[in-house]
């Protein structure tokens, strides 16, 4: 029967990416401690579990693979379980590594007790699409960053159907598959995350509307279980997605343009190139899964655990490329490659036969299977169904309250700086709500923020900046890349803006760095805001960055227009480029209250790291750095008023 879906699996790949999505961001805030711990330790730390999955194998030969999944299953929801009532911390970094072993063991039990992986990987693929929808629907606020109880109320749904799934998962019939197939199973989930079913991507790309975007990739992952279901009958040969998938992660890869003014912005149809290739990407994984081969549990084991040990590895090697200053968008087509190269490469020997129907070989028959798996029309239109529900609420977010009412000063223009890092507090937790909070309290006119994560995988994949600014009620977000196209700096304000153009700067430390002017009008005048967050050589060996901004300082202060400078600038005063921005005409803000240490947040700061510049007609009062640790760094602000 066509379309036969593992229930088990779907629900599991849900479980899994959930604690993935907790996993990966306490590696790098946890494990990381605000970049005190070397990259190599961090990478070891992260290596280590993915390489425990290996001992699945042997273990296997001592608990039956089917009991070993179960076992593996059960201990997976207990740490999901547990991740929701952590609040951050060590508690949160071990539940997190815990839960991530017991999923990559009941992946591996799974294969190995599953000959046919039709079924389980058209789980696999359902259950990718059924995370996207679900993030998309939770607009990228994950269940485990929700406080109170109502989170546990569908958290105890789906986990509770895993469980029911896992006891009664089908046996092992159906013809065997090539193991290859599950080695797909890794970089298919590299390449889901960092684009095909990243929603948040979508959102930073121009020209969309951040429901309008979501809802598109949720209904490209809900479509791709179909793909993934009956590849033959929607393309006549592997050949067909394989191609579509590399070409759409050329279009990720290379998709940039000037936008309004602003250098690397995501185009409008790189999110047709992500739903192009979650549609290739499933049409891969079902032809792959049509690959007869040797019947060999143990192969099947080994190759989904190198798949996910390819995929810490490729996650490594895409995001560590910024702390290395080196290109890396060649990762994404490089997974592409390898996903396509695993789906032809059984043609190519002439080893697809009639079988090639995608999941056209039934798994389990009895009861068990019966109830474990989604199979026929009627399994599928329910799918469909259940899949439009959540589409609906993806394009219209229930989950997003209102943003309190409050509002400036009017004494004078009120403006504040912070590095977001990410949106993940000292303590590991996600930190969008404090850090609104946090700069809510300050009052200002406009934000100036740094660190602005808005889809990466590595963080959540969610757009930080469409939810800081929804929960400030500002209207305008000037959004500028730095690193890429979707980590950078931002203004935020509700002052008119009058212009906006945007500066990378000079090559320096990791991620890149930019200079975002924007022009806003306040009380009759022009002020231009300048947005930065300088990555120098070590000890600013080499002063261009500091020279940009200072020209850029001059540039903006011609005609006598009063100039804002502001960031995470990553230098001390009195250091070599604090005298190159004062000598551009600049005065320091905080000058009455210095030392004002922001770096750590948490417990001391002992660096001078964020700062506001301006130019001498600005007269600054009220200084303000409040003890919050929503960051790594603690926000900063300050009221300007023309000089008399």
């Amino acid at each position: 029967m066509r379309g036969r879906v593992r229930l088990d699996v779907l629900l599991g790949a849900v479980v899994l990416v959930d604690v993935l999505r907790v996993f990966l961001p306490s590696l790098i805030t946890l494990v990381g401690s605000a970049g005190e711990t070397p990259a190599e330790l961090m990478g070891a730390y992260a290596l280590s579990w993915f390489a425990a999955a290996f001992l699945a194998v042997p273990l296997a030969r001592i608990v039956p693979a089917r009991g070993l999944a179960a076992g593996a299953g059960a201990a997976l929801v207990l740490a999901r379980i547990a991740l929701q009532a952590t609040d951050g911390g060590d508690a949160q970094l071990y539940a997190a590594s815990a839960g991530l072993l017991a999923g990559l063991v009941w992946l591996v039990a799974t294969a190995m007790a599953a000959r046919d992986a039709g079924p389980a990987l058209g789980g696999f693929v359902a259950g990718l699409a059924a995370a996207t929808a679900l993030h998309a629907a939770l607009d990228g606020v994950d269940l485990v960053w929700r406080a109170g109880v109502w989170p546990w109320v569908p958290l105890a749904v789906y986990l509770g159907l895993f469980a029911a799934a896992l006891l009664r998962a089908p046996d092992g019939e159906g013809a065997a598959t090539a193991p290859r197939a599950w080695a797909a199973a890794g970089p298919a989930l590299l390449l889901w995350g960092v684009y095909t079913g990243n929603e948040a991507h979508a959102q930073a790309s121009s020209g969309w509307s951040g429901g309008a975007a979501a809802a598109v990739i949720a209904a490209g992952a809900v479509l791709s279980v179909a793909v993934a279901a009956a590849p033959r009958s929607l393309t006549r040969h592997p050949a067909v997605p394989a191609a579509a998938l590399v070409v759409s992660a050329l279009g990720f890869a290379f998709g940039r343009a000037t936008v309004d003014g602003v250098h690397g912005v995501s185009p409008w149809w790189t999110v047709i190139a992500q739903v192009l290739g979650q549609l290739a990407l499933a049409g891969c994984l079902g032809w792959a899964a049509a690959l007869p081969g040797p019947d060999r549990p143990s192969r099947r084991g080994i190759a989904v655990a190198a798949g996910t040990l390819l995929f810490v590895l490729l996650v490594f090697a895409y995001y560590a490329a910024y702390d290395l200053g080196v290109p890396n968008r060649w990762v994404p087509v490089a997974t592409a490659l390898c996903v396509a190269l695993l789906t032809v490469r059984g043609t190519a020997r002439g080893e697809v036969g009639d079988t090639a129907g995608g999941f056209a070989r039934g798994g389990g028959r009895g009861s068990e299977g019966r109830l474990a798996e989604i199979g026929g029309p009627g399994g599928l239109r329910v799918v469909a169904a259940a899949g439009a529900a959540v589409l609906a609420v993806a394009a219209v977010p229930l989950w997003r309250g209102d943003a309190p009412e409050w509002a400036p000063p009017s004494g004078g223009l009120r403006v504040a700086a912070y590095n977001l890092r990410m949106g993940y507090g000292m303590d590991g937790t996600m930190s969008v709500a404090r850090q609104a909070d946090a700069l809510r309290s300050l009052r200002p006119h406009v934000v100036v923020l740094g660190e602005v994560d808005r889809a990466w995988m590595l963080n959540g994949g969610r757009d930080q900046l469409r939810l800081l600014s929804g929960r400030l009620g500002l209207r305008h977000a000037v959004w500028a890349p730095a690193g890429d196209e979707v980590w950078g700096d931002a203004v935020l304000t509700d002052l008119p803006v009058t212009s906006v153009r945007n500066e990378p700067l000079v090559e320096g430390g990791p991620t890149g760095a930019q200079a975002l002017r924007v022009g806003v009008r306040w009380r009759g005048r022009d002020v231009a805001v300048i947005a930065t967050h300088t990555q120098p050589p070590d000890g600013w060996k080499d002063l261009g960055q500091a020279e940009q901004l200072a020209r850029m300082a001059r540039d903006a202060a011609r005609g006598g227009r009063p100039v804002v400078l502001a960031g995470d600038l990553n230098l001390q005063p009195g250091d070599r480029p604090w005298d190159v921005l004062l000598g551009a005409g600049l005065t320091d803000a905080f000058a009455s209250v210095r030392p004002l240490r922001t770096f750590p947040a948490s417990p001391r700061p002992d660096e001078q790291l964020d700062h506001v510049l301006v130019t001498p007609d600005l007269v600054a009062s009220d200084p303000a750095s409040p003890a919050v640790t929503g960051s790594d760094h603690r926000p900063v602000a300050v009221t300007l008023a023309p000089r008399s």
